[in-house]
């Protein structure tokens, strides 16, 4: 017995060194600093502003499309970028999706492509009364710039075409050929982009590198890391919705049955929340962990999170009391709309909902349709696919590449002291349309702490657009 006590403390202590040398030893890497950023050109704000009045809304139902905005959107940037309307070729795909074809002098090389899209969420009617600005006002005060859209994604297209028509000014010619596209239904369901890959594969076209919208610079997310925080998407997770359906009698509300309609949809749904899938740690959300580790002032994070070959499931457990975390290391499931019931006197005969999830690595919508059924485990309760859209997860981009390094440099040329890092996207963009004909997709936008996505007061820091406009300059100059 005092033997085997011996053995396990001998173990322990062994482990023990190990953690703490590999702590110890797990040091920031100095990288360079930031050269100082240009200022944007003259009329980039009035641009950027004009660009957000024009509601380029795009509904479910195309039929509700107002064509006459995105006309008008084309007539704004064919006035405001007449260089680019005259040097580079342009090709309209399906009316409102644009690829503009920017040679370069070495035809041997893989082109790469600066994206975004222009079309944005709708406005809530009820909502707008608790906005702090028009939300399609394009107002410029208390050094932002204000409505629906500047986050997503006026303010990566716009700045694109700013820091394109600059370089076109000096004269500048790329020798890597570039091109710029922007879709108008990514909002909806990103068949522009579709539409647009199909294009290049017609034309037997891939790229070694694709920008788009995606991952953001973070000062707030983690506390004990004093340095901003850059977060590369190098892949996305899947999308599907699952419809639950069930149907019973219904009737009058004063004679009630034991169990109605919605109440076993209620307590399917409360199963759902109550046991989401298990955690794990995807290769990209480990890379990101990693990466920031050495830069963790709080000893016993910084422990954990330099030794996950031991700590794994307690960092596991600590990233699910966040909200933003929890979704990086999960396929998450939540209700979004819950349907039944016509009258206050009537017991429903059916009741419905929708649950959304996006879907990690090494999953797909069939097992989360299986997942949610044997949880469920009710035969009144149905579980269908809604066939309106449904995706894989992606592949990822892998750290090491070139296309990585590209914007890992881009971002250390633009913000001081940061710290940059892999990350799981996980929500839906239109790259994920490009990984068919290009390695290297990555999602990224130097926007700091960004407020407002998809809800009241979106709005752009005038500092984060100057930065966006040095991250494309920087990008679109490395190519020579």
């Amino acid at each position: 017995m005092k033997k085997v006590f011996t053995i396990i403390s001998l173990l322990v202590l062994v482990i023990a060194i190990i953690v703490i040398t590999k702590t110890v030893l797990n040091k920031p890497v100095i990288e360079a600093k930031a050269v100082q950023l240009a200022p944007l050109p003259t009329g980039a704000i009035e641009h950027l502003s004009e660009a957000i009045t024009m509601a380029t809304e795009t509904p479910n139902d195309l039929f509700q499309y107002d064509s006459a905005v995105f006309f008008s959107y084309r007539k704004f940037i064919e006035k405001n970028y007449p260089l680019i309307h005259q040097k580079l070729n342009r090709t309209i795909i399906d009316s409102f999706h644009y690829i503009y074809e920017w040679k370069g002098t070495d035809t041997e090389m893989l082109p790469m492509v600066l994206m975004a899209h222009y079309d944005v969420v709708p406005v809530e009617t009820s909502a707008v009364k608790l906005w702090h600005a028009k939300p399609y006002g394009g107002e410029v005060k208390e050094n932002y710039i204000w409505g629906r859209g500047v986050l997503d994604d006026k303010s990566s297209m716009i700045s694109i075409l700013e820091a394109t028509e600059a370089q076109l000014r000096e004269g500048f010619v790329p020798k890597q050929s570039i091109f710029l596209c922007f879709g108008a239904d990514e909002e909806s369901n990103g068949r522009g982009a579709a539409a647009m890959v199909k294009y290049f594969q017609s034309k037997k076209q891939r790229f070694d590198l694709v920008v788009d919208e995606g991952g953001e610079i973070s000062t707030e997310d983690n506390k004990n890391i004093t340095q901003p925080v850059a977060s590369i998407g190098v892949g996305e997770k899947g999308y599907v919705t699952l419809v639950l359906s069930v149907q019973r009698a219904g009737g009058h509300s004063s004679i009630p049955e034991k169990s109605s309609a919605i109440g076993i949809l209620s307590k399917a749904l409360h199963t759902i929340e109550e046991n989401q899938i298990p955690t794990r740690l995807t290769p990209s959300i480990k890379a990101y962990l990693e990466r920031i580790s050495s830069y963790n002032n709080n000893f016993i994070e910084k422990m954990q999170l330099s030794n996950l070959w031991l700590f794994e499931k307690l960092v596991l457990k600590n990233m699910t009391k966040n909200r933003s975390t929890n979704a990086l290391v999960r396929t998450t499931l939540v209700p979004t709309v819950v349907n039944s019931g016509v009258r206050d006197n009537v017991i429903p005969t059916n009741a419905s909902a929708f649950v959304n999830s996006r879907i990690l690595p090494g999953e797909s919508p069939k097992s989360v349709k299986e997942y949610v059924e044997k949880l469920v485990n009710d035969t009144n309760v149905k579980v269908s696919i809604y066939p309106n859209y449904e995706t894989m997860p992606s592949s990822s981009t892998e750290i090491n590449s070139p296309a990585f390094k590209r914007v890992e440099t881009a971002i250390h040329s633009i913000v001081k002291d940061v710290v940059v890092a892999p990350m799981l996207m996980v929500g839906a963009t239109d790259s994920r349309n490009y990984r068919s004909i290009s390695d290297g997709v990555i999602n990224f936008t130097p926007l700091t702490d960004a407020k407002g996505y998809h809800g009241i007061d979106e709005r752009l820091l005038i500092s984060d657009y100057i930065k966006c406009f040095n991250y494309y300059t920087v990008l679109i100059k490395g190519s020579k």
